[in-house]
């Protein structure tokens, strides 16, 4: 009983800390894993995390109609901050997300500028191997794009289809 009680202190202490999205540690070599829509709006709530490796694991449904789905007022990942200004705000993302050939459906933003999947994507940021599918984008600003807002990073092997629209500065990436 002795070792027993410390021995189970110490895994209810260290587990909760290790377990976040669906696995992985957020190295190049070992990936968080995104499965999920919550892992997916986990990430965009962790701006700590924008630096770290991603791999989408499953296809995600974001359709607003499912149970616990949502339209989005901001980009889901790396968002602005502060509608007042016309600049981004927010923290861009500058890590690398793989969608390993999944894709993200029916995702639904209606908000100001720097909207889509990810509102920013820094000068390091890479996003590769996405489909986006049946998006709707609708901003009354500039920076509006299906995937990315505003890009000053890397896309290749991706794609989106739908609705994207803003003032100025729109494209379906």
């Amino acid at each position: 009983m002795k070792t027993l009680a410390p021995l189970l202190l110490t895994c209810l202490l260290v587990l909760p800390g290790q377990a976040k999205y669906s696995g992985g540690t957020g190295e190049p070599n070992d990936p968080y894993q995104i499965a999920t829509a919550a892992d997916l709006i986990a990430l965009g709530e962790t701006p700590e995390d924008y630096d770290k490796h991603f791999i989408l694991t499953a296809d995600i449904d974001l359709d607003p109609n499912l149970p616990g789905g949502k339209v989005f007022d901001r980009a889901v990942i790396a968002p602005d901050t502060n509608d007042a200004t016309e600049w981004s705000e927010g923290i861009a993302f500058t890590g690398v997300f793989d969608g390993g050939g999944h894709t993200i459906q029916r995702l639904t933003v209606m908000g100001g500028s720097y909207l889509g999947l990810f509102g920013e994507l820094g000068f390091s940021g890479r996003v590769s191997n996405l489909g986006l599918e049946a998006v709707e984008i609708t901003g009354t600003g500039s920076y509006i794009g299906g995937l990315v807002g505003d890009n000053s990073g890397s896309i290749s092997s991706s794609y989106t289809t739908g609705a994207v629209s803003g003032s100025s500065n729109v494209g379906g990436l």
